[in-house]
């Protein structure tokens, strides 16, 4: 079996706690030269790696939380504003 029709491949941490990510992973998932990586720590100690691709559903959703806020802010002021 080649390296490149495995589903995993192992790479060594250097005393800085750097990792060379494997030639054939980054041309795969695309990760170049400044390409943002999140870590995540699970539960069974294990770390999944996965790209940052600019879209994450939280910080999605608190953005979207914070917008619907302004908004109800502006009616208020608004609302106010009318009135006087």
């Amino acid at each position: 079996m080649s390296i490149i029709d495995r589903d995993f491949m192992e790479a060594t941490v250097t005393s800085k706690g750097q990792v060379t990510i494997p030639v054939e992973i980054r041309r795969r998932s695309g990760i170049k030269k400044n390409t943002k990586v999140r870590f995540e720590l699970k539960q069974d100690g294990d770390i999944e790696m996965r790209v940052v691709n600019g879209h994450n559903s939280e910080d999605e959703k608190e953005l979207l939380h914070t917008i619907q806020g302004l908004i109800g802010q502006y009616r208020t002021v608004m609302a106010y504003l009318k009135d006087r």
